[in-house]
This record gives C-alpha cells, structure tokens and sequence, in this order.
C-alpha cells in the first residue's frame, strides 16, 4: 500500500488543493490536507470499484455517510466490468513475488496467512 504524501503534496503545490479529491486505496501520513479518501477497498489491483473509474468519471463523495458514488450508468459500469482484465505480476520472483501471491487486502489486515488479522484492540 502506497504512502501518497508526495502525490498530495504534487496536489497543492499545483494550486488545486482545495478543488479535486484523491481517493485512493494508498495510506496517507498525518501530513495530509483536503479531501482525501484512502485505503479504498476492494482495491483497484483486483478489479474493484476503482479499477472501473475513469479519467473524467464524475464521483459524489459524502463524507458523513461514508459513502463515494461513481456517477455513471449502471450499464456502462457493467461494460467497463466485463473489459477489465488484471495487469500481469509486476514481481516474478522472489519475495516480494511470494508477498503478491500470499497477501490479503488491506480490510482483512493485508496479512500473508489465511484470515482476516485479529486486531482486538479495534472494534
């Protein structure tokens, strides 16, 4: 999982802070500012929601409800499903190939055994 401080900082230091949002399934710092939703899951690398949106792709974002929309027809999300096809292994070998294979989504802990991680300090 990406920390994405550089690309918020790439943000305002072009000026456009307080006009876009990042949404991303990275991590961010404490550094962070504006609107940015992270560690958005089921990630984009495995043909989730993100993995469909495009450039232009207009999204609601409502912060209280905790809830982002694409605003697209249920149709062409359909068709954008059905031509998604996943990027090849960026890693062949060795152990960040076995942490690609072995790893679970970040929801689940992003662990390397079966099962979610058990996190009893969270509930």
């Amino acid at each position: 999982m990406r920390e994405m401080l550089g690309v918020t900082a790439l943000i305002y230091g072009q000026g456009m802070g307080e006009k876009v949002a990042l949404v991303t399934d990275g991590r961010f710092s404490g550094a962070t500012r504006g609107m940015c939703v992270g560690y958005v899951s089921p990630e984009s690398f495995i043909g989730g929601p993100l993995a469909l949106v495009r450039d232009g792709d207009r999204i609601r974002i409502d912060a209280g409800a905790r809830r982002m929309d694409v605003l697209i027809e249920d149709e062409e999300l359909a068709q954008r499903r059905k031509a998604w096809t996943p990027r090849p292994p960026r890693h062949r070998a060795g152990a960040l190939s076995k942490y690609a294979r072995l790893v679970g989504q970040a929801p689940g802990g992003a662990v390397t055994h079966p099962g979610a991680a058990d996190w009893p300090w969270f509930d």
